[in-house]
């Protein structure tokens, strides 16, 4: 730490140094090391925020090209607190700006970087592109691994296993310029494992196992342990494939109390907001050399003076009330943020039992049965987990949390070859507890339903869409897919369609199908009783 912060005081020395010699790159590149400082060192997003914008000013107020590394290390800080939208705006930035003075290196980090993002949005065709494009640059050949990884994860997410073995074998080369070779592991026993293929394994989990024991980075640990437990797992040793899988939860409990995004957005629109306002002040400053305010001045200031005179008392009684009020709210919060917390981990207990007698049962039905519990249990433990990672503890987000849910659900259900493709358009809407719980619930159900009766055979044209909307004084929840539909009525001696009837009437909401033969159902829940935050 001592070191660190060496590098902090040797960095603001070079930008006093910078200005005093009116030396804009100077300071552009201390700003920058600064806010790299407290970004990776200090995890003080806001300020690192402030820093970047501060450098970004400077070369824009010189015409420097430097911008171009500042706006890509402004898209690795996004990218590392998941915002990926934000994240791919300011690589393509960084890239075109690279292009414009031929920066090769920079080229291909962006590459790289933007490969890594459309990959993780699903962008599976421009990701590969990006991300063989920057293999063409020869330059910089240690960041091949990264990129090597990259492709072996991005044919992982396309379960094309057989295509991402080589590249991932590339990357998990120990190598000393492969500076990631070890974290790069957790891909390759991903890969090995979907193809079965326990060849070479035991050293690989021993490497997994030493670094998990020699890093300290959140992160990545959390991805490690995951992969581990997925390894124990398909071996069939499920009490250490359990124990890993705990740990992984208590990591991403961690890393999202970590983050900062709402800080950085925050950041990022005071910067653009300032930046309008020191230009209408400058015009304003030219305006007012002109005209004389001084009798207008002395009577605003008379003016004040009387009323701050007479408030003033009011004033310091309405302050004590406010910090009163506010002492208790801040209590309250904390009383109820501990009982989210606390609910949260009581429902995660649960999960994990019903998990670990999933795999203890060799009765598909009951298998299935149990699995459907744990469903519906992990759709209320992803409800009181964000309330207790976010300072609104009473609304839910109802875009980020069908996310979630879904991406849960999909994982859990997909047993066959060929998986089932889905897309989501949420509305970002904030409800209570009381409502988000059963709307939780049934989405459940229905996309659950969809899964076991909607498809005879899976291809790659099956899909299933998702849709969630405000429509006037309405909330209307559709699940839509193409498969072989059905003639009649649902039949309502299932479990899961006796809860979706009973969780309507809470709602007051009404449920239909619509449904012909080989073109598919659209189920639709029409809710009527909501709490709109």
């Amino acid at each position: 730490m001592e070191e660190n912060d060496s590098a902090l005081i040797y960095s603001n020395k070079a930008y006093d140094f910078s200005k005093l010699n009116n030396y804009p790159l100077g300071q552009a590149i201390a700003k920058e090391t600064s806010g790299l400082y407290y970004e990776i060192v200090d995890g003080n997003y806001d300020r690192a925020s402030s820093l970047y914008f501060d450098g970004i000013a400077i070369c824009e107020e010189n015409n420097l090209d430097y911008d171009s590394s500042i706006y890509h290390s402004l898209g690795v800080m996004f990218h590392t607190s998941d915002n990926y939208e934000k994240a791919l705006e300011y690589y393509t930035i960084s890239y075109d700006k690279a292009k414009e003075v031929d920066d090769l290196e920079l080229q291909k980090k962006c590459l790289i970087n933007l490969g890594t993002i459309n990959s993780s949005l699903n962008n599976f065709l421009e990701a590969e592109k990006l991300l063989l494009k920057s293999l063409d640059i020869n330059i910089r050949e240690e960041l091949n691994f990264d990129t090597y990884a990259n492709l072996g994860n991005l044919y992982i997410r396309q379960e094309k296993f057989r295509d991402a073995l080589p590249f991932l074998e590339k990357a998990t080369i120990q190598h000393p310029d492969n500076y990631n070779s070890e974290e790069n592991l957790t891909y390759l026993i991903n890969a090995k494992i979907a193809l079965k293929d326990t060849l070479g394994m035991q050293p690989i989990i021993k490497r997994a196992k030493a670094s998990l024991e020699s890093t300290t980075a959140l992160r990545n640990n959390s991805i490690m342990t995951m992969s581990l437990s997925n390894y124990y797992r398909s071996i069939g040793d499920f009490e250490t494939a359990l124990s890993y899988r705990d740990d992984y939860l208590k990591m991403y409990e961690s890393i999202k109390e970590k983050q900062r995004d709402q800080t950085v957005y925050e950041l990022e629109t005071k910067y653009q907001t300032e930046k309008t306002k020191e230009a209408l002040e400058k015009k304003e400053k030219e305006e007012q050399l002109y005209i004389t305010l001084l009798v207008i001045g002395v009577i605003i200031a008379s003016a004040l003076a009387f009323l701050l005179y007479n408030n003033r008392k009011k004033k310091l009684q309405l302050a004590k009330q406010k910090q009163l009020l506010e002492a208790t709210i801040d209590e309250k919060n904390v009383l109820l943020k501990e009982t989210h917390h606390r609910v949260k981990n009581s429902f995660q207990i649960v999960s994990s039992l019903l998990y670990l007698q999933s795999e203890s049962v060799e009765d598909k039905e009951a298998k299935i049965a149990i699995k459907e519990a744990e469903n519906r249990v992990r759709s209320m433990v992803l409800i009181h987990q964000k309330l207790y990672n976010k300072d609104e503890l009473v609304g839910i987000n109802t875009k980020d949390y069908f996310n979630d849910l879904v991406r849960d659900i999909f994982e859990s259900h997909q047993f066959k070859s060929e998986p089932i493709t889905y897309n989501l358009d949420i509305e970002p809407l904030v409800l209570d507890i009381e409502t988000i719980t059963p709307v939780g619930l049934i989405l459940n159900e229905l996309i659950v339903n969809t899964l076991k009766h909607a498809f005879d055979e899976v291809t790659s044209k099956s899909k299933i869409d998702i849709q969630f909307n405000k429509a006037q004084e309405h909330l209307e929840l559709k699940v839509i897919d193409n498969g072989k539909g059905f003639e009649g009525k649902v039949k309502n001696t299932s479990f899961g369609i006796t809860l979706m009837k009973a969780l309507s009437k809470k709602l007051n909401a009404s449920l239909n199908y619509m449904s012909k033969i080989n073109e598919g159902t659209e189920a639709q829940l029409i809710i009527k009783k909501y709490n709109l935050l």
